[in-house]
């Protein structure tokens, strides 16, 4: 999972303390939307077609994804994974989608961490770059 918070909106160019809690967790989710776009980019062509089709039940169903994660993972709403996953989404099965998906893609794709890691780098470097272009459009800095 990836970190999302108060220091990546501050390492990024947010001002955190200028920002209301639902400003912070918009954009905390507009993060995290984006990084799962991207991330699926990426692992999506490494799947069969029954691996895509076993990963979208498990992501997509929720009578599914609650018998996927009873089954594999029963302890995982005391996870601090799930909890933070959990702050995140609006409802219960649609953290419990996201966690399940992700659990489910570590033991599908080998490497999954590290693609992830790359990709959350990767974007967070371009978010800094883009807010650096504007400060500088702006005459903010030189």
């Amino acid at each position: 999972m990836f970190n999302i918070d108060d220091a990546l909106l501050t390492k990024i160019g947010y001002n955190v303390a200028m920002l209301t809690e639902e400003q912070k967790d918009k954009y905390k989710r507009e993060i995290q939307e984006e990084l799962n776009r991207r991330v699926a980019e990426r692992f999506l062509p490494e799947l069969s077609d029954d691996e895509i089709i076993e990963f979208e039940d498990v992501q997509g169903n929720p009578d599914r994804t609650r018998r996927w994660l009873a089954e594999f993972h029963s302890d995982y709403a005391t996870r601090e994974d799930y909890k933070t996953v959990r702050q995140l989404m609006d409802s219960d099965e649609e953290a419990m989608s996201f966690y399940a998906a992700a659990l489910w893609l570590r033991y599908a794709i080998p490497g999954y961490g590290k693609m992830m890691q790359e990709v959350f780098d990767e974007y967070v470097e371009e978010l800094i770059d883009m807010r650096n272009e504007v400060n500088k459009q702006l005459g903010l800095i030189a």
